[in-house]
């Protein structure tokens, strides 16, 4: 490689190769840096800067578009020393990179809820709904989404927490806007289920779990409703 190199007056071929292997690495880290704006605050820049390098000389580039190269940064993080040993930096991560998902996800016109109206009764127990491309659902035990909040607000972070136990999230995109929220455990389980192709009546008959077998239809259309007014929901499949 390096007798491939031609040198220039006052810098040989090797240090010619040295200054483009530094240079394409500290391209690679500030790539990782707009995607991760919070995990940056968060770690501060030296270490910031010390997790991207190692990341750096264990992934090497695989995509044209150097936009997807960070995909794997999060799974680094919950694996790799000294970062598996800090889960709020690893879910950190995962909410920011999930953000930037929704945003880049493809467009495409949500359901009305005219067009929910307009389904005949006979249809609803076989009806299925697709989600929108940009809904992704994650479970947090940290409090990232309040990081992540506070940092885009050019706001103090407040201190890294951790639960006991994790807590649904919804991440999306309404129009050109990426939105987050927690989910209660039913709504939680009713996107997963719509996610896995789950009938109006599967949907009904699992709401069971918390509300009685006479509400769980209204249950379920109260969800459909706020998914609608959120576009959430990308068609109708019968």
């Amino acid at each position: 490689m390096i007798a491939r190199i031609g040198g220039t007056e006052g810098i040989d071929p090797q240090r010619r190769m040295r200054i483009y292997f530094d240079a394409y690495r500290l391209r690679l880290v500030e790539v990782l840096a707009a995607d991760y704006e919070a995990l940056r605050s968060l770690l501060g820049e030296e270490r910031f800067s010390d997790a991207c390098r190692s990341y750096v000389e264990a992934t090497p580039s695989l995509h044209r578009n150097v936009r997807w190269y960070g995909a794997g940064l999060a799974e680094f993080l919950r694996t790799t020393p000294p970062w598996a040993q800090q889960p709020v930096a690893y879910e950190v991560a995962l909410f920011e990179w999930t953000l930037t998902l929704a945003f880049d996800a493809a467009e495409h016109p949500g359901v009305r809820f005219e067009d929910l109206a307009r389904l005949p009764l006979s249809v609803w127990p076989e009806t299925r709904f697709v989600l929108h491309p940009s809904a992704h659902l994650i479970a947090l035990r940290s409090n990232a989404p309040a990081l992540r909040k506070a940092n885009d607000a050019g706001e103090t972070l407040p201190g890294p927490t951790l639960a006991d136990s994790a807590r649904p999230w919804l991440v999306w995109r309404k129009e050109l806007t990426t939105r987050f929220r927690s989910l209660s455990e039913p709504e939680s389980w009713a996107l997963t289920a719509v996610k896995g192709n789950a009938t109006f009546a599967a949907l009904c008959d699992g709401l069971c779990r918390w509300c009685a077998a006479e509400q769980a239809p209204s249950e379920a259309a109260m969800l459909l409703r706020r998914w609608v007014d959120d576009e959430l929901i990308r068609e109708i499949a019968q």
